[in-house]
């Protein structure tokens, strides 16, 4: 039986090392952090998650402010919102939630944010620092799954890993983080799955991440016997929230595996209080 990996455990942990290092911060200033959280549009899952980001938020001392925006604000319209923010000394960290309105492109939004105002940490400026080990503000969510191995002891020198899912903001910085550890990193999407292949890769995996946003996909026998399984999915089924991966099924096969919900989600938001941190202290060595 697999060993259930509690995220809700190392994302307090997170809290507490964060909280240290903003109260190390604050005497260089009388301001603290603030992280805008922009929405354009009232989508049910966006408005769940930026209720979780504010309650971490306050938890620890990070002033939370929402910008909410019509739905029919545009990409123009939105892009000035932005750019306002930019201007704002008293903004540190910019979010903008998804998924954005139809007809706004995601990629022209996230660049039109000043890189040392990126929580999210997918400004391509911050994504390129990944590829040359520099980067300090990391995407949340691959931030997230690197931190559950690291707090579960999981070496991945030399280690097979394959990633479901090959998203900018996903499995595609995920993967860099991956080689940049020395794992032998090989990422699975819709081409690999049309030629009927995943499960080739998936069997030999050493560490499975799962992140495409399909309920149940990944079944117990895709999974190699002790594997790590880190689900990053989250669906919303007549069921209750799943992941992306047969829950039940990964546990008589893996070695750990994440729950859903309970295990990526709650460290994805505590890395973005870390990225907040960061960019503050940023900022204040720029003021000094």
């Amino acid at each position: 039986m697999a060993k259930v990996i509690d995220g809700k455990k190392i994302a307090l942990e997170m809290q507490v090392a964060v909280k240290e290092e903003l109260e190390a911060l604050r005497p260089l200033s009388g301001s603290g952090p603030k992280l805008v959280s922009v929405m354009a549009g009232r989508e049910k899952d966006a408005i769940l998650y930026v209720r979780v980001q504010k309650k971490t938020a306050d938890s620890m001392g990070i002033a939370f402010d929402i910008c909410e925006l019509d739905e029919t604000i545009g990409q123009e319209g939105l892009i000035k919102k932005i750019e306002g923010l930019n201007r704002d000394d008293t903004v540190t960290a910019i979010i903008v939630q998804h998924p954005l309105p139809a007809g706004i492109d995601h990629d022209r939004v996230i660049s039109a944010i000043r890189p040392e105002k990126d929580a999210e940490g997918i400004h391509p400026c911050n994504l390129g620092r990944i590829f040359r080990r520099e980067a300090d503000i990391i995407p949340c969510t691959s931030g997230a799954v690197m931190k559950i191995l690291k707090a579960e002891g999981v070496d991945l020198y030399g280690r097979d890993v394959v990633i479901i899912g090959h998203s900018a903001v996903v499995g595609k910085p995920l993967s860099l983080m991956m080689l940049n550890k020395t794992a032998t990193t090989t990422v699975c999407h819709i081409g690999t799955a049309e030629k009927g292949d995943i499960t080739g890769y998936t069997q030999k995996a050493d560490i499975l991440v799962v992140a495409v946003g399909k309920a149940g996909m990944v079944k117990g026998d895709w999974i190699k016997e002790g594997a790590v399984v880190i689900d990053v999915g989250i669906n919303n089924t007549d069921g209750g929230v799943v992941g992306d991966v047969d829950f039940d099924g990964a546990l008589k096969k893996a070695s750990m595996v994440t729950p859903v919900p309970g295990g990526v989600g709650p460290v994805t938001v505590s890395i973005l209080m870390r990225n907040v941190s960061r960019l503050y202290g940023m900022s204040r060595e720029e003021k000094i």
